[in-house]
């Protein structure tokens, strides 16, 4: 892939991270991230480390000028990067329907195990967010910390990082001279 069109794609999930968490979730209060359609995407066409990257400095930049919790958070994006970009190796092709399932329910599982230790122990598991509705039921239930930060955020991840996943599956679809470009081997276009 050509060295412009890499820089394309960084600038553009870069964007799509931006646009979803700061523009449609926050002012509109929605209990979702959204915040790694761009890093999925980067991994998706770039690999599991240019991913990982951009979702780090995603972070990085979102809590230095909008919400300084995001930061901490940065190592989740990194890792939802990192694992998206090695899933890639078992789907091969981000172009068909069920690729964004199995990625986006994996990253499901995997984002709440990465950030309920983070919540816990850098916030006492309560975020300022729309899981912590659930994180609060659970602890009130008499589960510890670390129990409700994971299980509360269970739910709403399955809806956001499908979402996600989609999104990047429909990104593709409209971006067919890019999808082109990383799945087509001698000019096979599935």
């Amino acid at each position: 892939m050509h060295y412009k069109l890499q820089v394309k794609i960084v600038l553009f999930s870069l964007f799509l991270n931006f646009f979803f968490s700061v523009i449609i979730v926050n002012p509109l209060e929605l209990p979702l991230f959204l915040d790694a359609t761009g890093t999925m995407l980067c991994a998706v066409l770039l690999g599991p480390w240019i991913g990982g990257l951009l979702g780090l400095m995603s972070n990085i930049i979102r809590g230095v000028f909008f919400d300084t919790h995001s930061i901490p958070f940065g190592l989740v994006n990194l890792g939802i990067g990192i694992i998206t970009g090695y899933l890639m190796l078992v789907v091969k092709d981000y172009r068909r329907p069920w690729s964004p399932l199995l990625v986006g329910a994996v990253i499901a599982i995997a984002t709440p195990l990465m950030a309920a230790p983070i919540a816990t122990y850098m916030f006492g598991g309560i975020t300022a967010h729309g899981t912590d509705k659930f994180v609060i039921a659970l602890m009130d239930s008499g589960h510890s910390i670390l129990s409700s930060t994971f299980w509360g955020r269970i739910p709403l991840s399955f809806v956001d990082k499908l979402l996600s996943a989609y999104m990047v599956f429909f990104v593709l679809k409209a971006w067919p001279s890019v999808a082109r470009a990383r799945f087509s081997r001698g000019g096979d276009d599935r």
